[in-house]
């Protein structure tokens, strides 16, 4: 969802904010890492072969199981078999009677694709393997149980200290600059590696990001990484160069291979002589 200074957009899909959690690998509903836990996406239809779902791809980040029947508990759309949606595209659609959510153990892909809904615009798709589980309810309430359950096994979620920096700017409403961070974040996501990715720059609203590539091939370079970690004026770029230190090899799959790409790609004639500042 989009932020301004006036609150939260929950209607609102925000492409910038998709492409953080993907890069980083954290839930759309709490912005913390899975780590080791299953991702879960709302299933399209009931009753589907899930491995259908996995290759098409979810429009959605994925979410802990424990945030998605949170979100099954008080999202609108979601806890009502009467909802109606109310964006342009599908005014007057009525969510499916039953909600199918899936879990999986790992993403493998994300993922530009044309948008269902916004004609000629491009969006993100989450691609999963290796399902673990599936449940479907009607009403919020037959969830009752199931969450309380997960709240007494829920564990506490480790970060390091430049991870967890990075997590409250992107859960915070607005920054200094009365901009949502989510925007800023995504700015991070890009110098990572996600400006490697295959057409990119097409998906809505990542455009604005187009500079980003002639810098980012400075971010797969040990040295470089240690200066922006030190000297970077933007928060969040400081902040994901330490991630990135401090993850050494032990970075998310879809973030590896985009760096992967930007590995065999050449750099921008006027990024090769720069360092970073």
């Amino acid at each position: 969802m989009g932020r301004d200074p006036e609150g939260a957009e929950f209607g609102a899909i925000d492409e910038r904010r998709k492409l953080a959690l993907a890069v980083f690998d954290w839930c759309a509903v709490c912005g913390m890492p899975f780590g080791d836990e299953p991702r879960w996406q709302v299933l399209p239809l009931v009753g589907e072969e899930v491995n259908s779902h996995a290759e098409m791809g979810f429009g959605e980040a994925p979410v802990h199981e424990v945030c998605a029947v949170y979100a099954a508990q008080v999202c609108p759309h979601l806890s009502s078999p009467n909802a109606r949606l109310g964006d342009g595209q599908r005014a007057g659609q009525r969510r499916e009677q039953t909600v199918e959510l899936g879990g999986f153990r790992r993403t493998t892909q994300v993922n530009v694709h044309p948008s269902p809904i916004q004609q000629g615009k491009s969006t993100l798709t989450f691609c999963h393997a290796d399902e673990v589980n599936r449940f479907a309810y009607s009403r919020p309430e037959e969830l009752e149980a199931r969450y309380h359950q997960l709240l007494c096994d829920e564990q506490d979620i480790f970060v390091k200290p430049s991870e967890a920096k990075l997590i409250a700017l992107f859960n915070s409403m607005v920054d200094e600059n009365n901009e949502d961070p989510g925007g800023v974040v995504a700015g991070a996501a890009m110098y990572a590696g996600a400006v490697f990715a295959p057409s990119i720059l097409s998906v809505l609203g990542l455009s604005a990001y187009a500079s980003h590539a002639n810098s980012a091939h400075l971010f797969l370079d040990h040295e470089n990484l240690r200066i922006w970690a030190i000297e970077a004026k933007d928060p969040a770029t400081k902040l994901m160069a330490r991630w990135l230190i401090a993850r050494k090899d032990n970075i998310p799959d879809v973030l590896a291979e985009w760096r992967k790409i930007g590995r065999t790609s050449p750099p921008p004639t006027e990024s090769r002589s720069r360092r970073a500042r």
